[in-house]
């Protein structure tokens, strides 16, 4: 039986009410969207990550770490756009692509203290 596919999506807008461009501030001598990607990218049961964003530098950036990247136009990066509405946004376009997947992980880049482990683990709860 062919194992399904899981892939990760990291929603990460340029904008932040809080914060300008929080997702590229340095934590612990990183950006913070650094440790979502890596840890995504180390897990052993995550086949692809994916970076989703309005911003051409946190793309090009997720880029350079190993990550795959998915240009999210703006009407999906607002203030008041939901994190439900951005996702389907991302999966439609990689149906768009002819990927093939069975789950998708949503990673948030806000909750950086996590492990690679630590995917794995929910990955195999859920299934």
């Amino acid at each position: 039986m062919k194992r399904k596919k899981t892939f990760a999506i990291i929603l990460a807008r340029k904008n932040s009410k809080g914060i300008k461009n929080k997702n590229l501030k340095y934590i612990n001598g990183k950006p913070l969207i650094y440790w979502s990607i890596v840890n995504s990218i180390n897990s052993k049961l995550i086949d692809k990550t994916f970076v989703s964003s309005d911003s051409k530098k946190i793309l090009n950036y997720a880029k350079r770490n190993g990550s795959d990247i998915i240009l999210r136009p703006y009407k999906y990066a607002k203030d008041n756009t939901s994190s439900e509405i951005s996702l389907l946004h991302s999966i439609r376009q990689l149906e768009k692509k002819k990927f093939k997947f069975d789950t998708v992980l949503f990673i948030q880049p806000t909750s950086p203290i996590r492990k690679s482990s630590d995917f794995d683990n929910a990955i195999k709860k859920y299934k």
